[in-house]
């Protein structure tokens, strides 16, 4: 099993925050990755640089034969494509933080314990497996408990309510609120449609 975490906090491409995450389930479809189970949409704080809207977190569980180097590239094709720009602009303190319309992570592929030393993921590798930091992160543990309970962290051996037990991690994007994931993503048009005043 392969578990991709799945955040928007800013209107993109693919439409506002709700809608770019269920378009980016229609993206792995669309790239010949079987969609095992699918999260709630979680409503959580931002973490680290506060100064954004709140974003929209999901968690899908994935079947695929792409080693995890290929499915890193599918991933980041569909960032760009949902209009996500990873170019530095100025010394912004938080660049990695900043708002963005979509975010893919390899949260867990098939187990794989890659680029650890130990207990801590080595600093500067391409792909580390798991990710680094989910395990920190209740953004991603509350929803991965939805779908995964019983998964264990590769390297800790804790399930997602184990580590959700943790005050740090608690704290980090906290969770506001929840909601059901969309059954599909709708058409452009359909948005604009939803948020135009003669609509309502």
């Amino acid at each position: 099993m392969v578990i991709i975490a799945l955040g928007s906090n800013l209107t993109g491409n693919f439409g506002p925050p709700q809608y770019a995450l269920a378009k980016a389930v229609n993206e792995l479809e669309a790239s010949g990755i079987t969609i095992l189970s699918v999260s709630k949409i979680y409503i959580t704080q931002a973490h680290a640089y506060l100064r954004q809207p709140n974003f929209y977190n999901a968690i899908v569980t994935v079947a695929t034969a792409l080693p995890a180097g290929a499915l890193l590239q599918v991933l980041k094709g569909i960032e760009a494509r949902a209009g996500r720009r990873k170019q530095k602009n100025g010394d912004h303190p938080f660049f990695h933080w900043r708002p963005r319309p979509l975010d893919l992570d390899i949260v867990s592929y098939k187990g794989t314990v890659r680029n650890w030393k130990g207990s801590r993921p080595k600093k500067g590798m391409r792909v580390i497996l798991p990710h680094p930091r989910a395990h920190e992160r209740a953004f991603v543990l509350r929803p991965l408990a939805d779908v995964a309970p019983f998964w264990h962290h590769p390297v800790s051996g804790l399930t997602p309510a184990q580590l959700l037990k943790w005050p740090q991690v608690r704290e980090t994007g906290k969770i506001l609120a929840s909601q059901e994931f969309p059954s599909r993503a709708p058409h452009p048009s359909a948005c604009q449609a939803a948020a135009s005043p003669s609509s309502r």
